[in-house]
């Protein structure tokens, strides 16, 4: 039979389940209103010497907090009880598992904010996972509290507001864990710890990174930078946040920020000789002043990626640079820059032995030759490229189509067979790795 202690816990139990079921009722633009301020109350207060006590904790005569031993008893039962819920839980029985997870997390404040904070963490996934508001908000009002105490400790636990941190993000409350955060960099600049100054920036731009807050995300990085001494031999943590500031303001759209960031990570790059990061980037940085409409400086970018890329054998970045190039020049009617850099990229493709990248040029420069009123040359470059797709198995339809166009134009329907077809006019380049210039 049931003690008095035992009945209070259990008529608290199926107020709680009530009020779980019938939140699922309500809108949730009132989600806010809809925790009873008895639960509220009673979540928040402190199990060690709140009534009703929960069955779990010993009773006794006079008020007392638990002693070791009985703490050490109360975690095992609470492991317990953590895997009854997980059994339940798995088993569909959503409502009970959350009823005692909520428990369990209100009776591990006994034992101390670290195991508090932990069990917060993993309720409040599953609590976010299963859109359940009430044990959300239940929980972050408790963390609200633990912040608040260990913000006010004359020495700051960093771990442990870290871990509120956590718990935050879990709950998606950003802008709290983000707070937590600042809170300790201003704390340790005030110390003058340097080192744990850039370890908390470095986790803080990680967590804006994560939840897409870029602009403050670069902001951040440019603290870290600033905070590493013009003579500090540290390269390799420079180039990660120089990374970090590039791809942050490229994310946020903010490109010519991000363009003078790039152009400080080549000369580091030059500077400590890591050479084959050197045309990606390049090629990064001429795509931005395309999007800036800086046709200029685009051109200078392209083709030095395509010079350094032939230098280091990355052709692929040697094609995507004349490819956007090529498309930049034929939206300025530019005619014989195209076909120049198309003739490039034959000897690329070649070079590469890329029978689908071949391909697929003969056919944008048979599509050129046909705007320039070229028929002949048109009809030479899709016939390359009939050979390449009949041999590949892929899209020698396409090819024989575009030939017979030409071919009824000019009167005849003819397509002549590969076995009779001469090689192309267009040759490989004697030395491709050299930019004639336009």
């Amino acid at each position: 039979m049931l003690n008095a202690s035992s009945r209070q816990w259990s008529r608290w139990l199926i107020g709680t389940g009530l009020a779980l079921v019938g939140w699922a009722l309500f809108p949730l633009m009132v989600w806010a209103q809809a925790i009873s301020p008895a639960i509220r109350d009673f979540f928040l207060a402190d199990p060690e010497f709140a009534e009703p006590r929960d069955p779990l904790l010993p009773t006794f005569p006079v008020s007392r907090p638990l002693s070791p031993l009985e703490k050490f008893d109360l975690e095992i039962a609470l492991d317990e009880l953590a895997a009854k819920a997980e059994r339940h839980y798995l088993e569909g029985e959503i409502e009970l598992a959350f009823q005692e997870w909520m428990r369990e997390v209100r009776l591990r404040r006994i034992l101390g904010y670290p195991d508090e904070i932990q069990a917060m963490q993993r309720v409040g996934l599953r609590a976010w996972e299963n859109a359940r508001t009430q044990e959300t908000q239940l929980l972050t009002l408790r963390l609200r509290q633990i912040q608040a105490d260990l913000l006010s400790q004359e020495s700051l636990n960093n771990r442990l507001l870290e871990g509120v941190a956590a718990v935050f993000e879990v709950l998606r409350d950003i802008d709290a864990a983000i707070a937590v955060y600042e809170t300790l960099i201003v704390r340790a600049a005030q110390a003058g710890n340097r080192t744990e100054r850039q370890r908390l920036l470095e986790n803080l731009a990680n967590l804006q990174e994560t939840w897409f807050r870029f602009e403050v995300a670069g902001k951040t990085y440019q603290s870290l930078l600033a905070s590493i001494a013009t003579s500090e031999n540290d390269p390799l943590r420079r180039v990660q946040y120089l990374q970090g500031a590039i791809r942050n303001y490229q994310d946020a759209g903010q490109l010519q920020t991000t363009i003078n960031y790039q152009r400080r990570l080549l000369r580091q790059y030059e500077e400590t000789a890591q050479i084959q990061g050197i045309p990606a980037l390049m090629l990064a940085i001429a795509r931005n002043y395309r999007d800036l409409e800086d046709v200029s400086q685009a051109s200078n970018y392209y083709q030095a990626t395509y010079a350094t890329a032939l230098v280091q054998n990355q052709s692929s970045i040697a094609r995507d640079a004349i490819q956007d190039l090529a498309s930049i020049y034929l939206s300025l009617e530019r005619p014989d820059d195209v076909l120049y850099l198309y003739e490039q990229q034959i000897a690329v493709e070649r070079l590469s032995y890329n029978g689908y990248g071949l391909m697929q040029v003969f056919d944008q420069l048979g599509q050129l030759h046909e705007t320039l009123a070229d028929p002949e040359a048109a009809i030479l470059a899709y016939q390359e490229g009939l050979i390449l797709a009949e041999h590949l198995g892929y899209r020698a339809a396409y090819f024989k189509n575009r030939l017979q166009r030409l071919f009824w134009q000019q009167g005849t329907l003819t397509v002549v067979p590969a076995e009779q077809h001469q090689s192309s006019r267009v040759g490989p380049l004697a030395a491709p790795n050299v930019w004639e210039g336009n």
